[in-house]
Order: C-alpha cells, then sequence, then structure tokens
C-alpha cells in the first residue's frame, strides 16, 4: 500500500471513530473526544475537515465545564439523518423519530392488537413511521435505520423471538428478518428493558452510567443490564428475566410453567388481582398508584409489598452483578418512594454488601416514552451496523 493511500485509509478511520464518538454520545468538547484514543491535534484536524464538508457544527459552549473560558461543543448536525424506534408493546405500537444530533424530533403511538400476526402489526407500525416522518420532514432514504423492541427476549444465535414474549403471535418469529421486509429499513430487534435501558443512558437519570441495571415493568418484569457501558444481553439473549426469578416455590404457576415467579406476585396484574375483593373490578395500575399517593392504605399495602418481592429478586441481582445504579421504570416507577423504600429495605436485608454499599435505587426519567426513544437510540449509537448514507 502506498504511503498515500495508507495516509487517506488512517483519516478515514479517524473520521469513522470521531463519527461513531458524536453519534453514541451526542455533542462532547474536543478534550473529552481525545478519549476515543486520538491526539488532540488529530481531533482538531478531523474535526475541521468534517466541519468544512458540514457533517460536524460548534453547538456552543460547555457551561459544567467550572471555572475559566469554557470549551466548546461540537456535534453532528441532525439533518444528516434520522433513527427510527418502534416499540410494539401489549395493545399499543409507539414510534420515535431522533437525529442525527440525538435530539428527539417526534414521538406518537396508536392502539395495536395483541391477537394480530406479526405482518399485519408490523405494517401499522411501518404506517406509523410514515406518518411520523412526514411530520417531521425527513424521507425514508434519511433513515438510517429502525430499532424495534418486543415484551420477550431475543435469541441471538437464532433471531427468534423467546417464549417468555408476552405478544404470543412473535414467538418462535424472526422478526428482524421480517421487518426488514415489511418496514424496508434495515432493523435490529431487541427485548424492551434492554432498550429502555439504553435511553435512561442516553438521555435519563443514568447518563453516563457505566454499570446499570434498569428494572422494567410492563406486563411482566424484566431487567436491561449495561455492564461497563455495553448492553449486556446474554449468550441467548435471556439475560435480564428477573420476572422468573423464583420467589415462592409453593406460589401460583406462572405462564412460564414454574411457581412463585416475581411476574406472579409484582407485576401489574398481580397488583391489581390482590386488590379486587376490596376495590372492585376494573382499577388499572395507574388508578392503583394514584388512590395509593392519594392515602389509600390497600393500595399502598400492595404497592409496597410488590416492593418487597422486587427487592428479594434485586438482592440476587446484586449479588452477582454489583450494578453502580438500580433504575426502576415502566408502570410502577410512578409509585416512587411508596414501591422503592420497602424494595430498598428487603434488598438490603439480603444483599451481601447492605447498608451505605448498596446502589441508589431511583426511578426513571423517561416514563412511557423509554423504550420507544431507546430503540431510536440503539440505532443511533451503532456506526457500524447503521453507517452513514452518503448524501
Amino acid at each position: 500500500m502506498s504511503p498515500a493511500v495508507s495516509g487517506y485509509t488512517q483519516r478515514r478511520a479517524n473520521r469513522e471513530r470521531v463519527i461513531a464518538a458524536l453519534r453514541r454520545q451526542g455533542a462532547m468538547t474536543r478534550a473529552a473526544l481525545a478519549n476515543v484514543g486520538l491526539s488532540r491535534s488529530t481531533i482538531q484536524n478531523v474535526i475541521e475537515e468534517l466541519a468544512e464538508v458540514g457533517m460536524v457544527i460548534e453547538i456552543g459552549p460547555y457551561t459544567a465545564s467550572g471555572l475559566g473560558r469554557p470549551p466548546v461543543l461540537v456535534g453532528l448536525r441532525g439533518s444528516l439523518g434520522v433513527t427510527v424506534g418502534v416499540e410494539i408493546a401489549n395493545w399499543t405500537i409507539r414510534v420515535a423519530v431522533c437525529d442525527l444530533a440525538q435530539k428527539l424530533l417526534l414521538h406518537t403511538s396508536a392502539p395495536g392488537d395483541d391477537r394480530a400476526d406479526p405482518v399485519t402489526t408490523l405494517t401499522k407500525a411501518s404506517a406509523l413511521i410514515d406518518e411520523a416522518l412526514a411530520r417531521t420532514g425527513f424521507r425514508r432514504d434519511q433513515v438510517l435505520g429502525a430499532g424495534i423492541a418486543l415484551p420477550g427476549p431475543i435469541q441471538r444465535r437464532t433471531g427468534l423471538v423467546g417464549r417468555a414474549c408476552t405478544l404470543k403471535p412473535f414467538v418462535g418469529v424472526n422478526c428482524a428478518k421480517l421487518a426488514r421486509e415489511v418496514l424496508r429499513l434495515p432493523v435490529l430487534v431487541d427485548n424492551d428493558a434492554n432498550l429502555a435501558a439504553v435511553a435512561e443512558v442516553t438521555w435519563g437519570v443514568a447518563k453516563g452510567c457505566r454499570d446499570l441495571a434498569y428494572v422494567y415493568s410492563a406486563t411482566g418484569i424484566g431487567v436491561g443490564f449495561v455492564v461497563n457501558g455495553n448492553l449486556y444481553a446474554g449468550a441467548n439473549g435471556t439475560a435480564g428475566e428477573i420476572g422468573h426469578t423464583t420467589i415462592d416455590e409453593n406460589g401460583l404457576v406462572c405462564d412460564c410453567g414454574g411457581r412463585g415467579c416475581l411476574n406472579t406476585l409484582a407485576n401489574p396484574d398481580a397488583i391489581i388481582r390482590n386488590l379486587k375483593q376490596s376495590h372492585g373490578a376494573g382499577l388499572t395500575i395507574a388508578d392503583v398508584i394514584a388512590l395509593a399517593h392519594a392515602g389509600d392504605a390497600g393500595c399502598r399495602r400492595v404497592l409496597a409489598d410488590a416492593g418487597r418481592h422486587i427487592g428479594v429478586a434485586a438482592a440476587n441481582m446484586y449479588n452477582l452483578l454489583d450494578p453502580e445504579l438500580i433504575v426502576i421504570g415502566g408502570s410502577l416507577a410512578p409509585a416512587g418512594e411508596i414501591l422503592i423504600d420497602p424494595l430498598c429495605e428487603s434488598m438490603a436485608r439480603r444483599a451481601i454488601h447492605a447498608g451505605q454499599a448498596l446502589p441508589p435505587v431511583i426511578a426513571g426519567y423517561l416514563g412511557e416514552e423509554a423504550v420507544v426513544t431507546g430503540a431510536a437510540a440503539a440505532v443511533l449509537a451503532d456506526a457500524d451496523a447503521f453507517p452513514l448514507r452518503p448524501a
């Protein structure tokens, strides 16, 4: 290889490293960009080259830098393209659009049908994507890719949706392959809790956290793990199925076939079931939480019981992985301290390093948007699988 070709190849590699860092972390100072393994002079040259072709712009001063003249943040130009997040949840389909500057442009939703076949559901999601793109002014050919979130594990070796998925028509389906055909876009598919964890690390209360356990409650309870800065799904994609942790060996039979799983004691359906005799039928988990905050003793009790059960499972999780932060997300997060205080007490009694060594347990910031925005963020972060397209 000639020196000229070698030099061009190296410059291109340097540009790709800087672009990947800006996609993954958003606007950064030049000093922070040096952490990608390049010298400050090389970073400066790369930024100048990218600015000259309109890929990078100066965002403004980094006001959190302390005393002295603040350094300038640089970031990707948002108009270079967008990523799309799609959440296929129980009875709901959500779509979010995010530009390359990590700006969330829009999120929208439509009712879904848990009984519908996957093609029908994905076709509806595709129409929702078209609507969202039209509202943001972007075209399909400007979409780098779509992240799709499902309420269940995705088998890493085969790409098939695992049997623990609460959307039964998707079980055993290669959703990534099918979605590429229906959406006509490059796609990734992952578990909802995993992608919600990505969202909280990108935009939420866990921004910058490198070791996170995100406990997500929907129809079931799952955990998204970030380990050493990377999403961890396990060898076969089933890491984090905390809802199927056995809490009571003589308890109710779970839909997985086990007895006394956490889902049978602490998921929203279990909480509502415990209130049926005292409060009647028709309650939603949002109703239960609102009544609890208003002082309803029964609702406060069942939420506290759920927190204690989750705390048992969280202690086992902590003993194994030692996360620096535990975030509670999904439908139980609005319960706040009513759920979290008994959870922490339960975990402290069982964790091997009780007391001050336990990680903080806090409610997530992003609410019901966490999963769908995390799906968009996961595509944004993966510069290798979803490269920028030529203009």
